[in-house]
Order: C-alpha cells, then structure tokens, then sequence
C-alpha cells in the first residue's frame, strides 16, 4: 500500500493551495477572462474574450473552466480546477493501462512519476489547456496500444476540440513510424468506426462556430495551423535545440530511471518485430521522439508543448524500477546533490542580470534553500535505499518523488510574489476602491491606452475599453486580423488609439486610464492631464477623470 499513499500524497501536492496566488498574465488571466464570460453568458459554443469572439483555442476547458465557474464563482480555483482534475485523469489512465499490462505495482509507480515531473506538476496548476490536451494524447496513445481504436479517435476528437489539430498529430507522428518500425499495419490505426467517432465528436462544435462566424475555417487552418508551424510571424521563435535542455528538466528526475534501458537499445531494434518487450521499447521511444522531432522543427515553440511527452518517460521509469530498483542511482544521486547545493547557493547570490522585483528577491532564497535541502535529502535516500545489496524500494521511490511533492508547498511565498508582479489582481482592487469615493457614481469605466492587463476584466467582473492601433494587446491573433470587422462595431470595447483623449477631456462620467509601466511617452502624456492613481505590478493607472480631477 505504499504506493497508493505516495501517489496521494503527489495527488495532493498537485491540489495543495490551487487559488492561493493570482492569475499570472498574459495566459492564465486571459483564459480565465475567457471561462468568465462563458458562464455570465451561457454561452458554450463561442468563446468571448472582453466581449469579443476569441477563437484562437478551441472550446473544451473554457467551458470546463465556465462549468466550475457555475458552482465556485469566478476565482481562480476554479479557472485552474480543471487543469488538476485533467491531471488527475490522465493519472487514471496510466494506472489503469499499465496495471493490466505490467501489473499493480507498476501501475501506481508510473502515475507516481507522472505526478512529480516540474512540467506536470506546473501545468496541472495553470488555467492553460496543454493538461487537458496532455491527457487526451495520452489516452489515444494507450488505447491504441492497448487495441482500442474507437476509444483512440474519440480522445483525438476530444483533444482537436482542446487544442486544435495538434491532437491528431502528437499520437499518429508517435503511432506511424512505430507501426512501420514494428512491421504492423498503419491502416489498422484509422478504422471507419472510430474515424466517425471522431467526427462525431471534433465536427458539431466546428459547424456551430463556422455556421456564427464564418471566417472560422480559414482562420483556424491557414493561421492558426499552417502558418503557426511554417513562418516567424507569432514571435515564438527559437533555437533548434530549445527542447534539449527543457525536456530533462521537465522530466527530472525520472528521466534518469528511464533512461537507463538505453543500454539495451541494439537488442530492442534487433527484436523490434517479434519481441513484445523490444516493441514496448520502441513505442515509448517514437512517444517521445516522433512529436519532439516535429515540435524542433515548428517555428512556434514553447516549453508546454513537450508536456503529452511525459507519460512516455513515466512508463519507462516504472518498467526500469521494476527491474531493479536501483537503476540510474548514481546518476541521479550526484544530479540531485549538485541541483541542490546550486538552489542553496542562491541564498547567498543571485545573477545579477536577472530583472526581480523587490518582493521576488526576497522570496527566492527561501524557497531555494527549501528545495535545495529537499534535492539534498532526496539524493540521499536514492543513494542509500537504492544499493543492490540492501535494497529499499520504498524509500527509493520516495526519494525520487520527494523534490517535486515539496514543491507546490515551499514555493507559495515565491508564487505570491510572481503573481503580484504578473497579475492585475491588485489593480483592480485600487480601482474598484475609487467608486466609494465618488458619490452618486455607480461604476468607474476602464480604458486601457496601449495596455490591457488581459486579467483586469476578469477581477473586475466586466469588460475594459481598448484604445489602440493594433489590437495586439488584447494578445488574440484572430481579433488583430478582423479588428475592422469588430471596430465598426460600437458596443465593441476596441476605440481608436487617441480615444482616451476625448474621453479624459469630456469625462461625463468618471473613467481610470490603464498604461504599461514602463511605457514613457504614453505616461508622459497621461501625467499631463491626469493624476496617478497607482503602479502595480507592470501597469499604471490614472484618474478617475472628473471635473474636479482633471488637471
């Protein structure tokens, strides 16, 4: 039983203390703005952000979000509950393939691993939908190992309504070169059943949206996929090698265990038709190298997108550690000492070319020096408990899990921090406190000049006027190609870039002025006319406008 208790603990870990810092921008406070207005308007077919169609990601955690939103009110517990509980599904699944397949043990030890991986760990709390599209790609993976393709292209479909046409790339880039390396039929993986399975999932809410706006297909398979993967033009360009070193940490510290069947890759190639062993091998190592091969090669890149890839390290680790508990010990004991005694280091120093704010730099050495001891503590264990002679298992998977359950709980002073500097949260409470101070006033309008705190309408509860040249700020692909379209629309939040002008200047009702912090010119000229209100985090707010107010 003592893996089930660990796999708890982990699960719990996940869990501890989800809404206990704000919403970090621009993503989580977007999609949470997003799930908002979902809920306010009962509207589950298309996705609004400040009032306008937001379809630059499909439909299923919005609404996932919007659900919770129905029960829990908009907090962010609930925007970042359906990150966990997707987490969570995705744990199931693993226990229940790998149990039937490898036996109990492995089962609880492989969902043990997934659940204390950093990358895991940090996108089961975060209010992005790569949790929810982790656990689709996984249970497509396995349900097609496990001869179940109707199951696989329903999940597929799941996932195409999550992220987009990505979920039916991830499990057929892993499933086709294992099925040509394995000898086995690639025609076997496209079934007509579960073909219209996924149709029938993926396609009612694509017409739905196609039917009310009908730049939709274009939009979502020229821009949003073509050019996403073939040109520069989203600014998430990097290097070549930008997974190399993401991938072991996202994966740390089972990557070590799992890598440690390496030695027997010549074997496993040799045997690859007719060993099941040696196929197992090779499909995990396809799960892994077919989808980074591709996301290398995309011009986008991101570190989330390497998430649907930690199952494959996971199950790997759990066979490894089923041979012999031991494996990779002296590796991973001399990485864990030497990561540790860095992080305790940072006690004493920080680069000076990292950009921390005051709070910030007070609250990483502390949580340095926790996790630092915890790695300390956690290549001990796997040292001692790992030793052929004497061997633990118990204590050795402990040891491997230790690091990672520590997180969620000695970082929330660091979290609090980041999220003061990274969310709007504080913002709005100082706006909202401007309105008890006009009499007669019932609310105060927001005009963002350049600058949209994408969770400001969010922890305002209403939408923000934009006064731009671009839209970009509203951080949506698809509302900068049609901003035209929406700003013939007068009920639309977006305004012309010197809007804010008039409106400060007529000012027939109060109004605060949102700029970037770090914008000069924008502040120079907003100090001309307006009094400072605050500066928070990277914005600054002026006003309210009022005769009395204006300068």
């Amino acid at each position: 039983m003592r893996l089930p208790v660990l796999l708890l603990a982990a699960v719990l870990a996940l869990a501890f203390d989800l809404g206990g810092y704000p919403l970090f921008d621009p993503d989580e406070g977007r999609n949470a703005e997003v799930a908002r207005e979902m809920a306010a308007t009962n509207d589950y077919v298309l996705p609004h952000f400040d009032g306008l169609p937001y379809l630059d990601k499909p439909i299923v955690y919005f609404a996932s979000a919007a659900a919770v939103m129905e029960v829990l009110g908009p907090t962010e517990t609930a925007a970042r509950l359906p990150a966990f509980l997707f987490t969570l599904a995705t744990l199931v699944v693993v226990v229940w393939f790998v149990r039937r397949r490898w036996g109990t043990d492995a089962g609880w030890l492989a969902a043990l691993a997934l659940a204390t991986m950093p990358l895991v760990l940090a996108y089961a709390r975060t209010t992005i939908m790569d949790s929810a599209l982790a656990f689709c790609t996984t249970l497509a993976i396995l349900a097609f190992w496990d001869e179940r393709p109707v199951l696989a292209w329903a999940a597929i479909g799941l996932g195409a309504i999550t992220k987009g046409p990505v979920a039916i790339l991830v499990p057929l880039i892993a499933l086709i070169p294992y099925s040509l390396i394995s000898g086995r039929s690639v025609r076997r993986l496209f079934p007509l059943a579960g073909l219209g399975v996924f149709a029938l999932v993926a396609l009612p809410w694509f017409l739905a949206v196609s039917h009310r706006v009908p730049e939709f297909p274009h939009y979502v398979f020229v821009r949003e996929t073509f050019e996403r993967v073939t040109t520069t033009r989203f600014h998430r360009t990097a290097p070549f090698w930008y997974y190399l070193p993401i991938v072991p940490v996202a994966a740390f510290p089972w990557i070590v265990p799992a890598l440690g069947g390496l030695k027997n890759w010549r074997w496993a190639w040799l045997a690859r038709r007719v060993n099941p062993l040696a196929q197992e091998s090779m499909l995990l190592a396809c799960w892994v190298l077919g989808p980074l091969l591709f996301f290398t090669l995309n011009q986008s890149k991101l570190p989330q997108y390497v998430l649907p890839l930690m199952p494959p390290f996971a199950l790997a680790a759990a066979r490894s550690l089923g041979d012999g508990i031991g494996a990779g010990r002296r590796t991973y004991a001399v990485l864990a000492a030497l990561l540790g005694l860095a992080l305790v280091s940072l006690t004493v120093w920080l680069p000076a070319p990292i950009s921390l704010t005051p709070a910030e730099r007070a609250a990483i050495p502390q949580a340095a020096l926790a996790l630092g001891i915890a790695l300390l503590i956690s290549a001990a264990l796997v040292w001692h408990a790992g030793r052929p002679e004497r061997p633990r298992p118990a204590l050795t998977v402990m040891g491997y899990a230790l690091t990672v359950i520590a997180m969620p709980i000695v970082s929330g002073g660091l979290l609090a921090a980041v999220g003061e500097d990274r969310s709007s949260a504080t913002l709005a409470r100082v706006i909202q406190n401007v309105r008890p101070t006009l009499k007669g006033v019932d609310d105060v309008e927001v005009v963002g000049v350049s600058a949209f705190p994408t969770s400001l309408p969010f922890y305002l509860r209403r939408p923000v006027l934009l006064a731009t040249a671009s839209a970009r700020e509203l951080t949506s692909n698809f509302v900068v190609d049609y901003q035209e379209q929406f700003r013939r629309d007068s009920t639309a939040p977006l305004r012309p870039a010197d809007y804010w002008r008039s409106r400060a200047r007529d000012c027939r009702t109060p109004a605060v002025f949102v700029a970037r912090a770090g914008d000069a010119r924008v502040r120079a000229q907003l100090d001309s006319v307006l009094p400072l209100l605050a500066v928070e985090g990277k914005y600054a707010a002026y006003g309210p406008c009022a005769a009395s107010s204006a300068r």
